[in-house]
């Protein structure tokens, strides 16, 4: 009977364990030295955060640009501009394309070229993760333009390669419902992410004439900040460049720590069932 009563214990604090009320750590406090953030601003339920970004494997002079933290972690999906043979038109539609991945549609205000607005190489690329010049494509928009992102789910993560940073790129993000009414979660531009006194951008590139760049990584903290749209935009002068995105499709929010979905706790519930079930059956074993 003891050893009756002891599984059953050990069963009902093994269920119990993880729903313990634990404070949820400040994002200012997230600190891993692999991994550190030099800026970060929160919006409702989507937080940004910089980082510089990684240096593939295969890439280590960074001539491709910084690719996100993550890029390596399962779920975790990348594209990254450099197969012309990908971008292709949608059919249908005005302005519209895909590069390489059908779950991601660019829908771009002004027709693709227009005052500039391209995917192309030059050197006002993104750079590296550690400032080295990116010879690689990239997505460029530039003044009175902007590109509508629609993808095929909901998004909970969100990164990319930002270069050459003015004041006048800004990121919306939205979530679109059945009936195409969209809802504004957030605007993020240069402003509120790196306008604060205790901002530090990760690198400074000598041939953007010492302007910054950084890995942008942009996630939903609670569910109500999933999105299923994002809209680029540059408002004034000057030009808004990205490359490198990577996303993760989820229904559940994204542990920035983990680099995975928020771990999904049993309702409470689940706890008193256990509890009765174990009551039941320890009443039962004592009547034997």
């Amino acid at each position: 009977m003891k050893r009756i009563y002891q599984m059953l214990l050990v069963a009902t604090v093994a269920v119990a364990a993880p729903l313990a009320v634990t404070p949820q750590a400040q994002a200012d406090e997230f600190d891993d030295a692999s991994l550190p953030v030099y800026s970060e601003f929160t919006i409702d339920g989507i937080t940004a955060k910089v980082t510089k970004g990684l240096n593939l494997t295969d890439d280590p002079g960074g001539s491709l640009g910084a690719f996100s933290d993550f890029y390596y972690n399962e779920g975790i999906v990348t594209l990254d501009f450099n197969d012309p043979n990908a971008r292709q038109t949608v059919a249908g539609e005005t302005n519209a394309y895909t590069f390489g991945d059908e779950s991601m549609i660019f829908t771009f205000d002004k027709a693709l070229g227009a005052n500039g607005t391209n995917v192309k190489s030059d050197k006002w690329a993104p750079t590296g993760a550690n400032a080295e010049k990116n010879t690689s494509d990239y997505l460029a928009v530039f003044q009175g333009n902007s590109v509508t992102v629609d993808l095929a789910d909901s998004l909970n993560y969100f990164g990319m390669n930002w270069g050459a940073l003015s004041p006048e790129n800004k990121f919306e993000f939205l979530q679109v419902d059945d009936n195409g009414v969209e809802t504004s979660l957030g605007l993020f531009d240069y402003n509120n992410v790196f306008g604060s006194s205790d901002s530090k951008l990760p690198t400074q590139a000598a041939h953007h004439n010492n302007e910054y760049n950084g890995y942008v990584h942009f996630y939903s903290n609670d569910v109500d900040g999933l999105f299923n749209r994002i809209r680029i935009t540059q408002a004034g002068g000057g030009g808004f460049e990205t490359d490198n995105y990577s996303f993760r499709f989820s229904d559940s929010s994204f542990d920035f720590e983990e680099g995975d979905d928020t771990a999904q706790t049993p309702e409470p519930g689940a706890l008193l069932g256990l509890a009765a079930f174990g009551g039941l059956m320890l009443r039962r074993r004592l009547m034997a």
